[in-house]
């Protein structure tokens, strides 16, 4: 009888090593020996998922905004007051345990790929624009009077800033620094 394998969870295991590799080496220090190694199988077992580095690497970002969305919109099902679900949703983003702080290497890998790679660059746009749509929602909910786009945007600007100011040095002081700004412009924002 043959071995049924699970697809999805494969890719999904592939591309985790694959975040693993870019949040220690970089994106420049990312091959498909190095993410085969990391999830401890072969290049062709690699190959067999993704075509070549790049299809991987594109994946791998697609995948890293998924989590994380997916996490924020969990973080707030069970939340009633709209104040109180922009701020958990806000508060997700920035990287407060290891998993979240790995998330943040890869998109600041991200992020300076971009600069010189079209795809990554569009990719990271659509997502980031996904984002901006899904705090607009929050935002109205919890301040109806703002212009809730142009708030969603300062908004991500300041999650990136503290975000990557916490990441880049993470920590304690920085990752409280982080939310007492996110926390006191939502504050002012929501009044």
């Amino acid at each position: 009888m043959p071995k049924i394998v699970d697809h999805d969870a494969r890719r999904r295991e592939l591309i985790e090593a694959s975040w693993q590799v870019i949040a220690t080496d970089g994106l420049e220090g990312v091959t498909m020996r190095k993410i085969a190694a990391e999830a401890g199988c072969t290049t062709g077992r690699l190959t067999h998922y993704f075509a070549d580095r790049e299809a991987l690497i594109l994946a791998s970002l697609r995948a890293s905004y998924d989590v994380t969305g997916d996490r924020a919109r969990s973080s707030i099902a069970n939340d009633t007051d709209h104040k109180a679900k922009l701020l958990h949703f806000a508060e997700e983003m920035l990287p407060a345990d290891e998993e979240r702080l790995r998330e943040w290497k890869v998109w600041i890998a991200f992020w300076s790929a971009a600069t010189v790679d079209k795809a990554l660059a569009v990719e990271n746009d659509t997502r980031h624009q996904a984002w901006a749509d899904e705090l607009a929602d929050l935002i109205k909910g919890a301040a109806p009077a703002v212009n809730a786009r142009q708030e969603a945007d300062l908004l991500i600007g300041l999650i990136n800033g503290v975000g990557l100011h916490a990441a880049v040095n993470p920590t304690k002081e920085n990752l409280d620094r982080a939310r007492r700004l996110l926390r006191g412009h939502i504050k002012q924002l929501t009044g």
